[in-house]
This record gives structure tokens, sequence and C-alpha cells, in this order.
């Protein structure tokens, strides 16, 4: 039905009402007047192609494209609408027949008439209602992206003697309350429903408001898994000391101790009976290594297996006298020596360990019987010294584990002396390990040292120390010494070299190197006497200049290491000089102040120091490079770095390029030049260095050490059992921590270095609206900079639990307020960044003072980055600046990288 108010009559003037073949169409129409409502949107989905829309008027529908594409107009689903003279039209008008018309958003002709329509008399419709998915199942899709491989977490987890014995020890009684786990228990049992029992759990509920942490190594799965995490002190249960002071004032104490002093007879009765199977179920532990959680209140119950101990956690106590416990310990020494003597290996081990806990004596025992495999087992269970664990593996034939331990603790040296008394073969496997273990650290002259006592590995110590030659001057340097002392008859060759560093005017690091390496020699040949004569003169000219660190007693042994009386004649007397006065950064009584560099040409994504005074810049995908001090390129490594993990030695590091989910690292040597792809991690935290074989990194919220030798699925530590996520990590030169979010607050986890102990893990209370860094000092930090009533700009922060601030900025009307702020936690302070639109200025704050040590000028909207390495810190931002604070020395240097 044609509206009249929408139409306009232009006779018959139209002379082509209809377009014809291929045209550029920007509607089509689908009338009313030929389509119902349902049939005009079925039609209007099959048309729609994305980024059209569709508008409803009371004639048809309209569906209007993004843009005009071509088509057929006699095989459209719709009358073809194309746009001319400002509209969209049905026909051909020419710009006579079109200037009678009104004006029209869209014109449709009807036999001689036009219809009119305006935009405004539209509703937009929405093609999803002629959809009907109710009959799909919802499916979730498929994911696509590369998976990370499984990590291997068990593999150094020791196993229980139950485990390892199998049906060699009578399998689990009825009665299943065992007696150690009556000791361990941190809450009387609610399952006792007599009068006393329920008196006991009453009085713990109310006044028990701590929880006394627990061990956390995880059980997590895979193919291998790795050593639980080492245990800290047990505090000793605080609701256990007031519920023992609440038993003593109501006089409950006495049935308690009547109760569990008749467990103790009975028991005794069984071992006097000679009913064993029954004792060793019910009897008491005694000289626990691990530290008491407090009274138990709980009566001793009988074992339902004898099964070891995995772990060595703290556990309850009854009081016994100093004679009990020496008639109990008597008691259990004659069972055992019965249970030997009867050929019972299993239940007299139990014996040592678990009644005696003389672990270390069961461990001999095992041995003793050859059984090396169960002993390394208990021994990885109960935390045994590393040096301990590997000899038991070795000796057991798992040399795989026994050095995944000894890269995991670099225990190498103290397994080696343990094997080389009893097998010198498998010793001397372990020695190779250790060589092969050193160089991946990049510690070559070590690796060196490691192999040379085996004839036969000698060849490849000799590859490996003409490797070191050719690396940077420094290490050369050393080489050259290791040469001397190792292979004497080869150092001839070496003649151009040695004259070149013993030139007065050659760099004197390298000589200051070799210096040093000669003194530690002791047992000069007639190699490092010539080396010692030739280099004493350049020596000592440095000496008296001051460019070396070496004293006078010094120069005095390598004198008469040289053994040359013509030279002793000829050298002037030794003087001690002074030093040149060179502080430390952080000791400075005054302010450096400096300027940013000038802007280079490329990108710094990361940086990291190295020997001789070198630097490795990660430039993302463009990979990584290495420069000298004056930014010149010396080597490129093709793999995608947007940060970079430096090894302690210097000669090795990862290079980290983050992906949508997971990140790719490349190791990358810089000794050999040699890149490996070590795989693909989901990385949440990552440490900044690493030893150069174990990597601290947090994964799934989970505190792992990976190895870094072939992949990064070998796991050497983890703890997988964390009570939430962790929101916070630090990585320091002593310690790492971790703040985690345990419900509704937060745990303070802190781990000391290198032996990976716990610390601390305690509550924290925070400010819920400033941010929290993990610190070294307090391992928690709400660094907060704000403003005084007086406009003074001021950091606030904890030292040793009390509130200290620092004025970062005074008052000033033509700087104004900072319009942002940033806080950097640095080992003994804070990087702290305040931003103008004109600049940025960065303040090192000292941590136990608020002294501000030095100060840094920086172009406005440029983010900077600070990597703290042993003795710099490296600033650096994508516009290829460089900034080298030396903290040692107190000293900047100033690159800009060109590309």
């Amino acid at each position: 039905m044609i509206n009249p108010a929408h139409t306009n009559n232009v006779g018959g003037s139209v002379r082509y009402p209809l377009w014809h073949g291929s045209q550029m169409v920007s509607a089509l129409w689908f009338s009313a007047a030929w389509l119902g409502p349902e049939q005009r949107l079925a039609r209007l989905v099959r048309a729609w192609q994305p980024g059209s829309r569709a508008l409803r008027f009371a004639d048809g529908d309209v569906l209007c494209f993004a843009a005009p594409r071509a088509l057929v107009c006699e095989q459209a689903p719709g009358l073809v609408l194309c746009q001319v003279h400002g509209g969209l039209f049905s026909g051909a008008l020419t710009a006579a027949e079109a200037a009678q018309l009104p004006p029209a958003d869209i014109g449709l002709v009807h036999g001689a008439q036009v219809i009119v329509l305006q935009w405004q008399h539209a509703v937009a419709l929405d093609p999803s209602e002629a959809i009907d998915v109710s009959g799909y199942p919802l499916h979730m899709p498929y994911d696509c992206s590369p998976s990370a491989p499984p990590l291997e977490v068990d593999r150094l987890r020791g196993k229980p003697l139950r485990q390892l014995l199998g049906n060699a020890v009578p399998p689990a009684s009825a009665e299943r309350d065992a007696f150690l786990q009556a000791l361990k228990t941190q809450r009387p049992d609610v399952q006792n429903n007599t009068l006393w029992q329920r008196l006991l759990t009453r009085a713990q509920r109310a006044l028990s408001s701590e929880h006394a942490p627990t061990s956390h190594g995880s059980a997590a799965t895979g193919q291998n898994a790795t050593v639980p995490a080492r245990r800290g002190a047990a505090a000793v249960s605080a609701w256990r000391t007031r519920l023992a002071r609440a038993l003593v004032a109501s006089r409950m104490a006495g049935l308690v101790g009547h109760r569990q002093g008749a467990y103790m007879r009975r028991m005794l009765r069984q071992f006097e009976n000679g009913d064993l199977d029954e004792a060793l179920r019910n009897a008491l532990p005694l000289d626990g290594v691990g530290e008491s959680l407090g009274q138990a209140f709980g009566v001793p119950q009988r074992r339902s297996d004898l099964s070891l101990s995995r772990t060595r956690g703290a556990g309850t106590s009854i009081g016994l006298g100093e004679e009990l416990q020496a008639h109990l310990r008597a008691t259990y020494r004659s069972a055992f020596a019965r249970l030997d003597r009867e050929g019972q290996i299993d239940r007299a081990v139990f014996v040592l360990a678990e009644l005696l806990n003389a672990r270390q004596e069961a461990l001999d025992y095992l041995v003793k019987h050859a059984r090396y495999k169960q002993a390394a087992e208990l021994a990885l269970g109960w935390d045994m010294s590393a040096a301990m664990i590997i000899r038991l593996l070795m000796l057991s034939g798992d040399h795989a584990r026994a050095v995944q331990v000894a890269r995991r603790d670099g225990a190498f040296a103290a397994a080696i002396q343990l094997l080389h008394g009893t097998d010198r073969a498998l010793a001397d496997a372990l020695r190779l390990e250790w060589g092969q273990a050193l160089v991946q650290a990049g510690d070559w002259l070590a690796a060196v040292d490691a192999v040379w006592p085996l004839h036969k590995a000698r060849n490849q110590a000799a590859q490996w120390l003409l490797a070191a030659e050719q690396a940077g001057s420094t290490l050369r340097a050393r080489a050259l010494v290791k040469r001397a002392q190792l292979l004497p008859d080869t150092l001839d060759h070496y003649a151009d070299r040695i004259a070149a560093l013993a030139d007065p005017a050659a760099d004197p690091a390298p000589r200051s190197e070799m210096a040093a390496a000669l003194l530690v020699d002791a047992s000069p040949n007639r190699a490092l006497q010539q080396l010692a004569r030739q280099l004493l003169p350049a020596i000592a000219a440095d000496h008296a200049f001051a460019r070396n660190s070496l004293s006078v007693g010094d120069l005095t042994t390598l004198l008469k290491l040289a053994k040359d009386p013509l030279l002793s004649a000829d050298i002037p007397a030794f003087t001690p000089h002074v030093a040149a006065s060179q502080s430390s950064l952080w000791d400075s009584a005054t302010t450096l102040r400096l300027q940013a560099p000038q802007a280079g040409l490329a990108a710094i994504h990361d940086v990291a120091a190295l020997p001789d005074r070198r630097y490795l810049l990660a430039l993302g995908e463009a990979g990584a490079v290495v420069v000298d001090a004056h930014g010149r390129l010396l080597r490129r490594y093709p793999a995608p770095a947007f940060g970079v993990v430096i090894a302690d030695s210097g000669q090795v590091a990862l290079a980290i390029a983050p992906r949508e989910r997971v990140s790719s690292v490349h190791r990358l040597d810089l000794i050999t030049h040699a890149v490996r792809d070590l795989g693909q991690i989901a990385l949440q935290y990552a440490a900044p260095s690493y030893s150069g074989i174990g990597w601290s990194i947090v994964v799934d919220n989970r505190l792992l050490v990976v190895d870094t030798d072939k992949d990064l699925h070998s796991v050497l530590w983890h703890v997988g059992d964390l009570p939430g996520p962790v929101i916070a990590a630090g990585f320091f030169s002593d310690c790492e921590v971790y703040l985690v979010r345990a419900r509704e607050h937060l745990e303070d986890w802190t781990y000391s270095l290198p032996e990976r102990r716990l610390k601390a893990r305690d509550p924290l209370r925070v400010e819920p609206q400033t941010p929290v860094l993990a610190h070294r000092l307090g391992s928690a930090q709400q660094a907060d900079v704000r403003a005084d009533p007086d406009d003074d700009i001021w950091l606030h922060y904890q030292h040793t639990g009390k509130a200290r601030q620092c004025r970062l900025h005074k008052r000033s009307a033509a700087a104004g307020a900072p319009e942002g702020s940033s806080v950097v936690a640095l080992e003994a302070g804070f990087l702290v960044g305040l931003h103008w639109p004109h600049g940025s200025r960065y303040l090192v704050v000292r941590h136990h003072d608020g002294g501000i040590v030095a100060s840094l000028d920086w172009p406005a909207g440029i983010a900077v980055k600070v990597r703290e390495q042993s003795g710099h810190l490296l600033l650096h931002d994508a516009h290829g600046r460089l900034l080298d604070l030396q903290t040692d020395r107190s000293l900047t240097h100033a690159m800009s990288f060109l590309g």
C-alpha cells in the first residue's frame, strides 16, 4: 500500500524506473507489499555483508551495505538501490527528474510515481532475531595456541620407606591413628567423645588464633619432580602454650598425664614380652631432629604401618624425664640389635630412623647392606646434605638424578671427595659432569681445573682453554696464566700476545687479572716464572700510577716468583701509593647529579653489563648484541630479545621474548657465540640473573628453579602449595622475596640464598590503596610519593618497622607539582621518578636514612627502565640511551646506541 504522504507524482517523465545489468549497488529494498516480515528478515540475513545495517519502514525493509558492491541487478535478492543525486534510488533518474523531487534519502519508482522515504521514519532492525540457535549445542573452542610441555617436578622427590619396601613391612592395622600423626597433629582428636576430650576441643577453639606454618613442598604431578622447599624453624604453637596453662590452672593436667602414662606402660610391656610387631607400632620417637610445636594433649596411638616419615617436620611432645628417655633409648637399641641379628633389615632401619631418630646411622646401615637405592630415596625425603644424596644416588646407579642434585646445590666438589675413597670410577664420572656444568655456567677456567686430574679428559680441557683464550681481554689474560700452569711447553707460541700485555701503554686491566692469577698459584714452574719476569715491570708501573689495587706485598711476591736477580737489582723499590678516594655510591654523603645521554637510533629493551667494559643489549625482534664501551657493535645474536638474564660469570645469558601467553627463551653463549632455543614457558616473574645453571622463576603461582641446560622442563627446586597467587617478587643477591595473597591478607615468603631455605613466612599489614613492592630490606615496602601541606614532595616508606620519609623535591613556582611518580626497589634503597611536562627527574634514595645519593634528569615523556647488577645501576630507554652508574666507585659511563 502506497502512503500518499511519502510520494511525489512526476507523471511519465521517469524514463528508467529500474536498474539493469551490473551496477555498484549501495542497498537492497524488500517490499512489504510482496513479502511478510519474517520473509523479508530471512532474505535480509542471506544478503547480509560485514558492516551492513538494516532498517524497517512502513513500506518495507532496506539493507544498506558498508560500501557499494558490484551486483547483477536481475539476480539480486531484492530491489537494487544505487547512490545517485545524493540519495538511494531504485531507478536511473536523470538530473531533470531528480530536480522535481523533494529531498529524499530513498526514492522508489512505482509506476509514474516516486515514493520518497526519510531515515527519520525508519527503525533499526536486529538481523540476529532471524537466527535461531537454540537447537545447537554450545562447545568450547579448541585452543590452538602452543602449549608448554609439562614441567618435570617430581624427579628429586624422595620416597617413604613403606613405599620402597612394599610387602616387607606388615600391612596397616585397623588402628589407624598412628603415633607420629598424634605427635604431629596440631589439634586434639575431635572424634573422641569423652568428656575431657570435648573440654579440650572447646578450649582449643577458644584459644587457637594462630596456625603454625606447614612445610612447603608440593606434590605436583608430572614425569619428574623436585625437592620440596627447605624448611625454616618451627614456632611453638601459641594456642598450645595457652591451653597447657589452662589445664594446669584447672587441675586437668594430671588426667592428661595419667592417660599418657598408661599408654607408655602398655608399650613397654610389649617390648619386654618380645611382641615387636605391636611394640614398634606403638613406640614413642626420641631425640627428634625437628623443633617441638608444644605440649601434646592427645594420647599416643598405635601406628597402622611401620613406614618412615618423609620429612623432618616439627611435632608436639610429651614431657618425659631423662631417666625414662634413657630407658626407652636402651629398649630401642636392644630391639634394633635383635632385628639386626635376625636379618630383619627393614624393621631395623625403622627403629634407627623413626624411633631413635638416628637417620644418618640408618643410611649407613642401608649402605652397609648395599641397599643404595633405598638409602638415596630416604636421604632425598629427609633433606640430607647434598653431598650425601649425590653419593647415594651414584652408588645406586641413578647418575642422572645425582647430577641434577649436584647442579641444583653446586655440590660437585664435596660429593667427589666422598666418592673418591670408595669408588674412584664414580668420582671420575661425576668430575666430568662437573666440568660440563661449569662450561654451561660460563666458568671455563674452573672447568679446566675440574677435569684436569683426569688424564682422559685433558684433550677436552685443552679445547676449553682455547675457547677461553678467544674471549674478552681479562678472561683471555687469565687463560694465559692457566696455560703456563698446565701446559708450560706451549707458552712460547703466545710470545707476541704476552709482549703486548707487557707493554706499559696497554690496558692495565688484563695485567691486573694476570697478576692476581699468578699470586693464587701455589706451584710455580718455569713458564710462570717467565710470565712474572715479563709482566712485572709494567705491573709495577701500573702500581706507581695507581692503575691497579696490588699491595707492596703482592709485588714482592711476584718478584720472588720471577727468580731473576737482574730484575731484582734493576727494579725500583716498591712504595705504597695512596689510591684515589672512590667511595661506594650508597655510602656517599653528597648527591651525584647527572644528565641523560644523547638519544641513539635504536630502542634498548634491556641491558646487562659484561666483563671488559662491554654491554649486552636486548633489541627486541632484532635480537641481542654485544657492544663495547663506545657503543660499537662487536657481536649480534639472532634470537628475539626483549629481556636478558645474565649469568654470574658474565659469559652466558638468556634472551627472553614475551609472546601472547608464553615467553620464548634462548640461551646465548658469549664465548662460543652459540644460540640454543630452550623453548617456551609461561612466566609470571623471573630473576634478572642466574647461576648459569638454575634460574628462579614463577610459573602458575609456583616457585621454580629450572635447569637451563637443554630446555626449561627439568625442575631443580619448587614450591607448589602456596596459599594464594603471587602478586610481587623480588630477586636480590642474598634472598628472594615473594608476596603471596592468602585470602584477606598478604604473606611474605622470603628464601635465603644460596641454600634456599625459608627464612620468613609472615602475614603483612598493608594499605589497600598503595602499591606493594617486594624489597630486600623489610620484605614488602609501600613506598608512597605524596606532597605535604607546603607542596614539598616526600617519599614515605618503612625501615625496621618504623616510618621514614625523604624529601624529594622542594616547592618551586617554576617547576610546579609533578604530574606523576614511579618507584622501583633496589638492593639498598629506591629509584624514585618524578615526572613533569617539561622533563623527569630520577632520584636514588638510600633506604636506612633516606639520603639522596644520585639525581638524574631525563627528557619528558620517555619511560626509563633500570637494571641493578653487582657494581652497576643501568638506566636505559627506548631511544637508545644508556647510563651506567657504577655504584661501587660512584662513577658513570654514558652511551648512545646507534644500531
